[in-house]
């Protein structure tokens, strides 16, 4: 086979990175092996044994150059200038405008073909904030495009978003240098988006409005990149999941580093695919819902105080960047080198069991859950047609009534261990920096309830019909499978799976089997309840601490979870009872366990894990609680309220504003400080005008006007009676109840314009209602704590009714 020097020229630049020659020498050989093809039409070199010397007078010319490494130095200099700098950069702020500049100044810097922001002059919903994306490309051999992304933005404003995420832009911005010497096949396009915490607003716009999207070919996304621990991959969207090539090679990678980082965590995946886009995502999935194949790296979801001011670069990793930017690095050298299969999606469930990785299709996920209703129902029908005949006379009364009391004991029990020590410490969170060691305090816990649960079955009288509780357990189950097929198959695999243990557990005549199914039936729920990223979401609720105060609402709380609690761990329990009820081994396990003996060593277990969980510090340099102090003030009334709220107790807590000092060491999250001041730091200018009809149109054309730089501000409207039917506008806007609301977010301008239109049903008044948020305190306040972090805000308010 005969293969033209320019053909060959042309793969040599496509080699893989460590066999790359520099510019400088394919320059050269291009030149002489055009020279050769001249002497070859000539007849010159035609025969094999004068060809031989060619590779010999070649070989001085290949430089053993490689690839630049990935410079963790490098990266963490540049998350170092973003956090300290630039500072916080919630969407639309200022620092986030500076930092997407920054971003582009980098990437020109680099060589970049190409390099702007891309603005955002509106964000979606009822958003209207600019924003934009740091647009940085470097042209390769082909217009297809590696898009290389990770968002810029932090989500509030006293948040640095060291972790999350300028730890992503920092290798975002290495990567840029390192891949700006070509020579590239496929062309780069590196992302920095602005707007992810706002819902990946920057990333949604980019892929509506960048004019070459469809030349995209692949995404690769990085967000939080420099923890210990898990480096996990996002695969998931709505409607699909990302290609198994992409995962794999991955994964294969991330091996061949030496690293074995990545986990997929597969129980937070499915119960985050009930919620619409995703409770949790990143800017990878408005590629995946174009169709483009897009993977997204994430570590240190469960160890970094993200989304808190504690999001500091003090708790980031160098080695753990480099992690995260050597991976996404091959996975790019990759691609340049082999090119992009053409697969797009997958439609599947990543399940990692003992090291191995399984992709259980979407239709035997669906499969599976029908064949569990099949034969949960089927088990029902044949336990029905056996079951015992029992003289009414000898007949318990309410069997399942007693096993729901039975369930309940258990899940207050389970709290009890967190509820002795927000005793014994006085807080509200003692678990907040050690939320595992107090899960399995509560699971100790739990025990000791499973313990005097079984005591209550000395005096109550329960059925000897297993039937009776297999019939609330298939049931229960039934309903779990079809609420969560609902939302989601995923989900519902979940009861799916304990159901058709129970089936084959009816089926079995071996008592030992019976027992081992009984006792793995709950796990598949169990897992679902306790999935991998806990300790995220759990430190994410306590922010609804601020909301929780008082004895009506504090019980409210606890009595909502142990409801959960009950409602989820109850078909397991009824599981429990008819095995029980069936056979004479699991009776005779049952009565040994409610020995006061197996009591003692339960308490012993309680006491003696209790007082290693009591040592432990509820709270860290990196885990600290918050603490708002805010100024409100209505500019009709001319009221003003000063309040000092955390979502943890006011422990150690100093406060100093104005001429009032109070310091707080007690069990209260909320206090009113006897201040006054005014605020009137915003006016509303302008006119609406009203044409009458079937339907009153109603013409708004205002302009509020801020006298200091505020934070937030919202304009909701509603009728006094009835519904506004119809808006058009050109601001973004959310209608809800009949209420209409727009919202500018992260220091919007001075002045803003709000034009609109309304139909309104004839002779309405409209109730016009402004909140201004500014990220201060009208005189100076000083907070400190010794368990938090303390911000301040002043929240101006004005209501008006306008006439019809």
């Amino acid at each position: 086979m005969r293969i033209s020097a320019k053909s060959m020229v042309a793969k040599l630049k496509f080699l893989p990175q460590k066999h790359k020659i520099t510019r400088f020498s394919l320059k050269i050989l291009r030149s002489i092996c055009d020279s050769f093809e001249s002497l070859s039409l000539c007849g010159i070199f035609q025969t094999p044994s004068k060809i031989l010397f060619i590779p010999l007078t070649l070989l001085p010319l290949f430089a053993p150059a490689q690839r630049e490494p990935f410079n963790a130095d490098s990266a963490y200099a540049a998350v170092e200038h973003l956090c300290a700098a630039i500072g916080p950069r919630p969407m639309g702020s200022q620092n986030e405008r500076r930092a997407l500049q920054w971003a582009v100044d980098e990437f020109k810097r680099f060589g970049a073909d190409t390099a702007y922001v891309m603005p955002m002059l509106q964000a979606q919903d009822d958003i209207n904030t600019r924003s934009g994306v740091a647009v940085g490309i470097f042209r390769g051999e082909s217009d297809s495009t590696i898009v290389v992304g990770a968002h810029i933005d932090s989500n509030r404003r006293d948040n640095p978003g060291a972790s999350d995420n300028a730890s992503g832009t920092g290798c975002l911005v290495e990567l840029a240098r390192i891949w700006a010497r070509g020579p590239r096949r496929y062309t780069l396009l590196f992302a920095a988006f602005g707007g992810e915490e706002a819902g990946s607003v920057g990333s949604e716009y980019f892929v509506e409005n960048y004019p070459e999207i469809e030349k995209v070919a692949l995404m690769l996304n990085i967000d939080m990149a420099g923890s210990e621990g898990w480096l996990i991959p996002f695969i998931d969207a709505d409607s699909r999941q990302t290609p198994r090539w992409l995962v794999e090679d991955s994964y294969a990678i991330d091996r061949a580093l030496g690293y074995n980082d990545l986990q997929y965590p597969t129980h937070f995946f499915s119960l985050n695919g009930l919620f619409p886009g995703g409770a949790a995502g990143s800017d990878h999935t408005p590629f995946m819902d174009k169709n483009i194949p897009a993977i997204d790296f994430t570590a240190g979801i469960n160890i970094d105080p993200i989304h808190t001011p504690r999001d500091r670069l003090q708790f980031l990793s160098k080695p753990m960047l480099a992690r995260s930017g050597r991976l996404v690095d091959e996975l790019i050298a990759k691609y340049q080198a082999q090119g992009i299969p053409a697969e797009t999606e997958g439609h599947y469930m990543l399940w990692e069991v003992f090291g191995g990785r399984f992709y259980v299709p979407n239709w035997l996920i669906i499969t599976l859950d029908i064949l569990a209703l099949a034969l949960g129902v089927a088990a029902l029908l044949q336990l029905r047609k056996h079951r015992l005949q029992i003289e009414k006379s000898g007949r318990a009364r309410f069997p399942g009534l007693k096993v729901t009391v039975l369930m309940i004991v258990i899940a207050v029990f389970t709290q009890l261990g967190e509820a002795g020590m927000q005793l014994l410490k006085g807080l509200r969170y003692p678990w907040f920096t050690h939320l595992d060691e107090y899960l399995w305090f509560a699971a100790i816990w739990a025990l000791a309830g499973i313990w005097a649960a079984g005591q209550l079955t000395r005096f109550w009288r329960f059925s000897a019909d297993p039937y009776l509780y297999a019939r609330q357990a298939i049931i229960l189950l039934i309903l779990f499978i079809i609420v969560f097929g609902i939302g989601s198959p995923r989900v519902a695999l979940y009861p799916a799976l304990t159901l058709l243990m129970f089936a084959l557990l009816i089926n079995l005549s071996n008592p030992f089997l019976k027992i081992l199914l009984a006792l793995l039936a709950p796990l598949p729920m169990l897992r679902l309840m306790f999935m991998e990223t806990l300790p995220l979401f759990a430190r994410t609720f306590t922010d609804g601490g601020f909301m929780v105060n008082g004895f009506i609402r504090s019980f409210l709380y606890s009595a909502t979870i142990t409801l959960v609690m009950v409602m989820w761990f109850l078909p397991g329990l009824f599981i429990f009872a008819h095995t029980f009820a069936a056979t004479p081994r699991m009776r005779a396990l049952g009565a040994f366990f409610r020995k006061p003996a197996v009591g003692l060593v339960v308490l012993l277990m309680v006491v003696g894990y209790g007082g290693y969980v009591y040592s432990l510090p509820a709270y860290s340099a990196k885990w600290r609680a918050g603490i708002l102090a805010e100024a409100k003030y209505d500019l009709r009334s001319g009221e003003s309220k000063f309040t000092v709220q955390g979502n943890e107790f006011l422990r150690d807590v100093s406060i100093s504003a104005d001429t009032l000092q109070r310091f707080y060491d007690a069990r209260i999250v909320k206090d009113e400080l006897p201040l006054t001041f005014r605020a009137d730091w915003f006016s509303v200018n302008g006119a609406q005008t009203v044409r009458k009809g079937e339907q009153d149109t109603v013409e708004l054309d205002w302009r509020l006007i801020s006298a200091r730089p505020w934070y937030r501000a919202t304009v909701t409207l509603a009728l006094d009676s009835l519904k506004i039917d119809f808006v058009a506008s050109e601001l973004n806007y959310r209608k809800s109840r009949g209420k209409v609301v727009f919202r500018w977010s992260a220091e919007p301008p001075d002045t803003l314009h709000l034009a609109a239109t309304l139909v309104v049903p004839p002779g309405r008044k409209l109730i016009r209602s402004v909140e201004a948020v500014y990220p201060e305190t009208p005189f100076p306040v000083s907070v400190a704590a010794a368990y938090a972090d303390a911000v301040s805000r002043t929240v101006v308010t004005r209501r008006d009714t306008l006439a019809p």
